[in-house]
């Protein structure tokens, strides 16, 4: 086994899943392991499904979308954060302190 590199198994829509997985990101795959399970959940009481994979694709479509909609809105915080921190930088450069 690799330095580092673990293998794990997490349970998605009760099924089991091996993988090899840095050790220091165990945790993120545990969270998601609860997160992707409390969501499938949900779906199939919402939605009306033939088998799991009907859940699953709906499950990775909001993700998707949810992933999509924070990478703008963390684009759209970066291009309006930069020039104040230019600016505060310029402003920092004229202050002399004794």
């Amino acid at each position: 086994m690799e330095d580092g590199i673990i293998t794990i198994n997490i349970t998605i829509a009760q099924r089991i899943v091996e993988l090899k997985i840095r050790n220091t990101w165990e945790r993120y795959y545990r969270e998601a392991e609860k997160k992707i399970n409390d969501s499938f959940f949900n779906f199939a009481k919402q939605w009306s499904f033939k088998d799991y994979q009907d859940i699953l694709s709906k499950l990775l479509i909001d993700e998707v979308v949810k992933n999509i909609e924070c990478n703008e809105r963390l684009q759209e915080y970066e291009e309006d954060l930069i020039p104040k921190m230019i600016e505060l930088n310029e402003l920092a450069d004229r202050i002399h302190i004794d």
